[in-house]
């Protein structure tokens, strides 16, 4: 696995029940806020998806690894340098990523202070990567682009894909990504492998906890 990388909501409804019902309602609301604000504005422990499994011991450690990470690093993608620009108004950001023989993927979870500074992080996200070429050598050359999809309040698939200098045919190598913003959070789900060409499939696996990680953080203290 050569390079890869890898949030969501609970939503509660009231129905009936009169003041007792809406008081159990309050009270575990204002519970869930108080052990979200105890973390000084740090993402709970284990709230990532994969985050668990992170922590356990790998079957085969000379061969894979998983990370954890709480520094403030950019989303997992390429190419055009992507992933070393930084961004503006982060309360809390997690990266958690798995690597092995041929294949990357990470998942990232960003909080910001507001949901403008959010939105601007997508917009440059969209920004870098759209129409983005670097020449990889060999006669390879690496694209990237972004399409619309609807999760949560704005969302793209992220297409990186190399592809052969001469006849413009795909070469093996690539990346497939999901980030969605919910809210003041940003949540990337992000895969790197073999890939020969662009399929829907392809993004499947991050698209689903795309969307589970987008439920999932509206359950953080004014977030959504």
């Amino acid at each position: 696995m050569a390079k890869m990388a890898a949030g969501a909501l609970t939503a509660l409804v009231l129905t009936g029940g009169g003041a007792a019902a809406a008081a159990t309602g309050t009270a575990a609301t204002a519970e869930q806020h108080a052990g979200a604000e105890r973390t000084g504005g740090k993402l709970p422990r284990n709230f990532l998806l994969h985050e668990s499994q992170a922590r356990k011991p790998v079957k085969h450690p000379g061969e894979e690894k998983w990370t954890i990470s709480d520094r403030h690093e950019r989303l997992d993608l390429s190419p055009c340098d992507v992933g070393r620009s930084t961004d503006r108004g982060r309360v809390s950001t997690r990266t958690v990523v798995y690597t092995a023989l041929e294949v990357h993927q990470a998942e990232q979870v960003v909080i910001y202070r507001s949901e403008r500074a959010a939105r601007t992080a997508m917009a440059d996200l969209r920004r870098r990567i759209g129409g983005c070429e670097v020449d990889h050598g060999d006669q390879v050359v690496a694209k990237g682009r972004t399409e619309k999809i609807k999760v949560g309040d704005q969302a793209v698939r992220v297409i990186v894909q190399n592809y052969d200098r001469g006849d413009a045919g795909p070469a093996i190598g690539g990346q497939r990504g999901v980030v969605v913003r919910k809210g003041r959070a940003l949540v990337s789900y992000t895969q790197s492998r073999e890939y020969g060409g662009v399929h829907a499939s392809d993004f499947r696996r991050q698209l689903k906890d795309a969307r589970k990680m987008a439920v999932k953080v509206c359950s953080l203290p004014g977030v959504c």
